[in-house]
């Protein structure tokens, strides 16, 4: 194990259980690994006298604090002061269980997730209570799902564990069990691998000194339109949280940003499916899907009903099989468009080949194009590509694009590979001002997701304009769709 662990203990009037919680965790096997961080809330049972018999033990800090602030404002305190690489918070009062840390942890020790709940209502095993306590768990859930579009099923766990850059860069304001509804809105906005786990649950009564009430159920209703539309700065420096997350470490090759800034682009996406759908049959092979955002779009197309999804990175494909399971049109596939089909592909030939933003990117174009043909042997080559080689800048560099291409470049050289063009044309002529200004003007090395959003929302518009402009003043890419020679 190369990561270590921050425990953070928020504690308030817990004097029958906190020393059994503590020894438990450093009877844990993960001990080595760990420091604990114990927030005492302002205790009044004798609790902080307990703690006192730990106060030498160089795993544990222990922070007093003089008055009760709440729950939220403790594990915020014990967020600011942890060191190690990931951060879990643990309550005092026993029911959960460190035992079940392995299981938190795994999803992040994978390069699955960044941030791991547990869950109390999938499979672990569980203590019988309150009725409608449950209910009202799953009601929060549900409106929390429902503003955050996630879809937890337990958003009120305890049992929340953070890469420590992500949790310490995020704003907390929340005082008491707001903490739960905040953090999670916030994650949701950031874009991070979330998981969830089951968990085993070993609840308490309120005789045994439970103590969220229904009180605490209406201020979670509240906190959750609250850090839904009223809060909109979640985080301190976005950058340090980018630079640990899944998507960053798995995929941030150069252009990775790109991918993730045209994800958020919707309509974009649409607009480019809707213009050449009609020659996209029922069993499609994507070459270089990345991150998905063209399988997203074919995915709602009724007559798509085989997919293969396909990208030379082993891990871009993980995170393909995780953002669209479990759908079973969709298998994926380890390729390069460089490498000889064969064997790799055995027998399947395919109707529809998509190479959207791709072909730039390999050396040999012309090779890659050869295999593709190898592969629809009577259907179509959806083919996209960056157009106008004076647009190259900056930008393309970053991106490790070779080229950009000119129409009857393109024509020819799909000619040369074992084509015939049945059609080509030039999209989206505004991005192509767009690209020109950043690259050329601004000598911007990167796109910038709010830039690309904004173009988003003119594309309502300029997907009726540009068919009649961009064939004038040319565009920002070139699609073609071609079909394999007779021999």
């Amino acid at each position: 194990m190369d990561e270590t662990l921050s425990i953070i203990i928020p504690v308030f009037n817990e004097k029958y259980t906190i020393k059994k919680v503590v020894d438990n965790l450093l009877n844990h096997e993960l001990i080595n690994f760990m420091e604990i961080i114990i927030v005492d809330d302002g205790s009044t049972d004798g609790t902080r006298k307990i703690l006192e018999d730990y106060q030498f033990n160089q795993k544990i800090t222990i922070i007093n604090k003089d008055k009760n602030s709440g729950k939220g404002d403790s594990i915020r305190v014990g967020i600011e002061k942890a060191k190690n690489d990931i951060i879990i918070i643990q309550d005092a009062d026993l029911e959960y269980d460190p035992s079940d840390y392995k299981t938190l942890l795994n999803p992040i020790f994978q390069e699955k997730a960044d941030v791991v709940y547990g869950s109390r209502f999938l499979h672990g095993e569980r203590r019988v209570l309150y009725f409608w306590h449950s209910i009202g768990n799953k009601i929060l859930t549900l409106a929390s799902n429902f503003f955050s579009d996630l879809n937890l099923t337990d958003m009120e766990t305890c049992y929340k564990v953070f890469k420590r850059p992500i949790i310490q860069n995020i704003i907390l304001r929340s005082k008491r069990f707001g903490f739960e509804p905040e953090i999670t809105a916030k994650i949701s906005r950031l874009h991070l691998s979330i998981y969830e786990v089951p968990i085993n649950y070993y609840g308490r009564s309120y005789e045994e000194g439970k103590k969220i009430t229904w009180k605490d159920g209406f201020s979670a209703i509240w906190c959750i339109i609250y850090y839904a539309f009223f809060d909109k700065k979640c985080y301190k420096n976005k950058k340090e949280i980018e630079e640990c997350s899944v998507f960053k470490k798995k995929l941030e090759k150069n252009g990775i940003a790109t991918l993730r800034a045209f994800e958020s682009a919707k309509n974009y996406n649409s607009w480019i499916i809707e213009r050449v759908k009609k020659h996209i049959g029922s069993n499609v092979l994507e070459i270089g899907s990345g991150i998905g955002n063209i399988i997203h779009e074919l995915l709602k197309l009724d007559n798509v009903s085989k997919l293969t999804a396909s990208d030379p990175d082993e891990k871009a494909l993980e995170m393909l099989a995780s953002r669209f399971e479990p759908d079973s049109r969709i298998k994926y596939l380890k390729y390069d468009a460089q490498d000889a089909p064969y064997p790799l592909f055995g027998s399947d030939h395919y109707d529809t080949i998509i190479c959207s933003n791709v072909l730039e990117h390999i050396n040999d174009d012309k090779k890659a194009l050869e295999n593709m043909a190898k592969l629809i042997p009577n259907g179509n080559l959806v083919l996209l590509v960056p157009a106008n080689p004076s647009l190259y800048s900056g930008l393309d560099e970053d991106l490790d694009h070779f080229r950009r291409y000119r129409k009857n470049n393109l024509s020819e050289l799909l000619n040369e590979s074992g084509y015939e063009v049945e059609e080509i044309y030039y999209h989206n002529y505004v991005g192509a001002l767009g690209w020109w200004w950043a690259g050329k003007i601004r000598k911007r090395r990167r796109v910038r997701v709010k830039d690309t959003r904004r173009f988003d929302k003119l594309v309502p518009l300029l997907k009726y304009c540009d068919p009649f402009i961009s064939p004038i003043f040319g565009g920002v890419s070139i699609i073609a769709i071609a079909k394999r020679k007779n021999t």
